[in-house]
């Protein structure tokens, strides 16, 4: 799939029979033309970022409208894509949820816009959630110098990478570039990969504990090649 409009239809069936709260997407190939109203979906609130330079990339969320949410545009970087919600639930702190899309031709330098963005959650001691398609393989054989880089910035200040499964397997390869990172572990229930048909990525997921009911993160890294969802 090229963009996130092709197979909307799809994604509306997925959503309407999956309880998901929060799903990102990366990669929409969204733009100024095209309304929330041709890629909403019923029950859901989408809040996106779109490429501005050419028609790749962007990035955007569905959240579900039971979700109290405020759309943090001081955390969205520059030279990053990336957006980032904070969570508001009844009985729970709140929390930050973060999608990230690094496209495979970033320069290394990207990462110190990326430590930037981790450097600011930091310091307001926020519980949050890192997803997205980085193009790092976590479970490369030898990693590479942008795979060195994101794991240098990461284990500095703490984060936990729950995904440990292929997230993209082709007849030649099997990697996982689909994650979610966070620094409070202990508030998940289960994390995992979900093989779905409209991406040939995989789904990566989390599920998190809150005080009266959950909150399930989903992130499909890749609506550009729809093949699962």
């Amino acid at each position: 799939m090229n963009k996130l409009t092709t197979h909307i239809d799809e994604l509306r069936i997925f959503l309407a029979h999956n309880e998901i709260d929060i799903l990102s997407i990366n990669e929409t190939k969204l733009n100024e033309t095209i309304s929330d109203n041709e890629v909403n979906i019923l029950g859901y609130d989408i809040v996106r970022r779109d490429r501005t330079t050419d028609g790749g990339g962007g990035v955007c969320f569905y959240v579900k409208k039971s979700v109290n949410f405020t759309v943090r545009n001081d955390l969205n970087m520059e030279t990053l894509e990336n957006l980032c919600l904070e969570i508001q639930q009844p009985r729970s702190k709140p929390f930050v949820v973060v999608t990230w899309y690094r496209p495979p031709d970033s320069p290394i330098g990207i990462f110190s816009s990326f430590e930037h963005l981790i450097g600011i959650l930091d310091l307001e001691n926020i519980e949050y959630y890192l997803m997205g398609d980085l193009n790092c393989d976590m479970i490369a054989t030898r990693y590479d110098n942008d795979t060195c880089k994101l794991m240098s910035i990461t284990d500095v200040y703490g984060l936990q990478q729950l995904i440990t499964e292929p997230t993209r397997v082709t007849p030649t390869s099997s990697t996982l570039i689909d994650v979610i990172y966070t620094n409070f572990l202990d508030k998940i229930v289960c994390s995992g990969v979900c093989h779905i048909s409209i991406s040939d990525h995989s789904m990566v997921f989390a599920y998190r504990k809150l005080s009266i009911n959950g909150v399930t993160l989903g992130h499909n890294s890749d609506l550009q090649k729809i093949q699962q969802i």
